[in-house]
């Protein structure tokens, strides 16, 4: 199996229960290896599938029912001799499903706004299309919810980005459960996701780090009596003592540090 299988499958390796369970999951997590490995661990699959990953089935293709000739709510549909269901429904776009968990049936009536008619217009759609958007809506509203109010960190490392995302879903799943206990105690005050990433930073800030503390200073050299106090502290404006002109040509001073220069450095640069 590929990456995005196997964390699909190590994922589901945690669920405890023995009964039969049914993970919903978006295109990125698609492949039939990890449908049939699911399905041989009595685990039912149901996601969004890209067109390369569909194992070639024979189904009417997507440009074909992207014409306009071809009215929304149009379905085809085709299930293996494993009981692997392949469905491709016509909304704005075409979207195409995978499951080993229900079929089409039973068929439900959506809405949808019609720019020719200018009014909202009824479809016909497969039970695994609404099954999928009805099970699917917390991880929606979750991206949701991240996107309102991103911290804005620009950088050009790719990983300060997923460090700031982390951050994000780690303040919003955290606003969810201050809802939930807000509702469970009857508090009808509750703070918005807006003004709870405030409160948060403010608390946070406000806070005095446990690892701050006086900076040590340097130890001084073996013998020498010099204390912090004797050094002077600098003057805002005070430039340092330049030396006269007379002792930059002064030869006995460049003499005197060439030879106190090391034996190394003098024999590897040479001198003239």
């Amino acid at each position: 199996m590929g990456v995005t299988s196997q964390t699909v499958s190590v994922l589901a390796s945690t669920m405890s229960s023995s009964s039969p369970k049914t993970i919903f999951a978006d295109n990125y997590f698609s492949g039939l290896d990890i449908v049939r490995y699911l399905k041989s661990k009595n685990c039912r699959y149901t996601r969004t599938v890209r067109d390369n990953r569909t194992g070639n089935a024979p189904l009417r293709p997507i440009k074909e029912m992207m014409k306009k000739a071809v009215p929304r709510g149009t379905c085809d549909y085709i299930t293996s001799d494993d009981g692997i269901l392949i469905v491709r429904w016509k909304d704005n776009k075409v979207v195409a499903l995978m499951s080993t968990d229900m079929g089409v049936e039973p068929w439900s009536s959506v809405y949808r706004y019609c720019i020719d008619t200018k009014r909202k217009e009824q479809l016909s759609c497969p039970y695994l299309i609404k099954s999928y958007n009805a099970n699917m809506g917390g991880i929606d509203k979750s991206d949701m919810l991240v996107h309102l109010y991103r911290t804005p960190l620009r950088a050009k490392r790719w990983y300060m980005r997923l460090f700031a995302y982390a951050i994000d879903v780690s303040l919003t799943n955290a606003w969810i459960m201050y809802r939930r206990d807000s509702k469970a105690l009857c508090v009808n005050d509750g703070l918005s996701l807006k003004n709870f990433r405030i409160q948060v930073f403010k608390t946070t800030s406000s806070s005095k780090s446990m690892t701050s503390g006086p900076r040590r200073s340097s130890a001084p050299l073996p013998g020498s009596s010099s204390t912090s106090a004797d050094i002077p502290k600098p003057i805002r404006g005070h430039h340092s003592h330049v030396p006269h002109y007379s002792v930059w040509f002064d030869v006995s001073l460049f003499r005197a540090a060439i030879a106190a220069r090391p034996a190394s450095n003098a024999a590897g640069r040479g001198t003239s």
